[in-house]
């Protein structure tokens, strides 16, 4: 199936969704992707049709010298198809964006 990405926030309990199903809820909550003034964000979210399959999320650190801190997650069957690679290639291009607008 083709894998369509996406620039928004899901709703946090497909956010949620993701993570467990991932078997990180022990050491990753959803709120993590919520926590953060969104304008120091920047997202990405993966799709295979209507089922989110990953996510990933970029905030922009002013106070740490501008340094980003880099979130991704994305279900163990889809791991090889390029998806994290994509995410984060889709935020990188992005993350001038987050500097200029700080």
């Amino acid at each position: 199936m083709k894998i369509a990405f996406d620039n928004t926030l899901p709703d946090q309990g497909k956010v949620a969704a993701l993570i467990q199903a991932c078997g990180l809820e022990q050491t990753w909550d959803a709120g993590r992707f919520f926590d953060t003034n969104p304008d120091l964000c920047r997202f990405v979210s993966a799709y295979d049709s209507e089922e989110l399959v990953g996510i990933g999320r970029m905030v922009h650190d002013a106070d740490d010298g501008g340094n980003s801190r880099l979130d991704i997650v994305v279900l163990p069957d889809y791991r090889r198809r390029d998806i994290v690679d994509t995410i984060f290639k889709l935020l990188k291009t992005r993350r001038s964006a987050i500097a200029r607008q700080v």
